[in-house]
């Protein structure tokens, strides 16, 4: 049985929600996407001490990038997201280093414009992983998005 180090993002950002009452966990239905067909950017959301920085590279709905969670006095996160963008979606299989190990968890992001929303896990399975809804209507996001930024050379 793997460690669950690779959960700790996932109950940071679970617990904030919480903390968000009613507009955390909510679904994102009236949020416009556009069709994203090709795109090489960098979004971050910072709140106090913590951080997560997305640099995502999209060429033909095929999306590969790098993913960041640095939470204040907790390890940090930082792998490659390697998957597929259809209609403003993106569902990616993230393969991160925490605490010594490698680990890997599924993830998905909307994107739309110059901001992108972390959706939220409907369920952990079994073994420890984020279940998200197949019906892309039915995900539900953080309300406070990632920010498009400058990347970084």
């Amino acid at each position: 049985m793997k460690p669950l180090y690779f959960l700790l993002p996932l109950a940071v950002v679970a617990a904030s929600c919480q903390q968000n009452g009613q507009q955390a966990n909510k679904n994102t239905d009236s949020l416009k996407t556009s069709p994203v067909n090709s795109m090489n950017t960098c979004f971050a959301k910072i709140s106090g001490k913590d951080s997560v920085i997305l640099h995502i590279n999209i060429q033909d709905g095929n999306a590969g990038g790098e993913l960041t969670y640095n939470y204040f006095e907790k390890d940090k996160n930082t792998g490659t997201l390697k998957g597929q963008v259809a209609d403003g979606i993106l569902r990616a299989d993230y393969q991160f280093m925490s605490e010594g190990m490698q680990s890997s968890r599924p993830v998905v992001f909307k994107i739309s414009g110059e901001q992108a929303w972390e959706a939220v896990a409907d369920s952990i399975n079994p073994e420890g992983i984020p279940v998200f809804a197949a019906d892309n209507n039915a995900l539900h996001f953080d309300s406070i998005p990632l920010k498009e930024i400058s990347c970084k050379p």
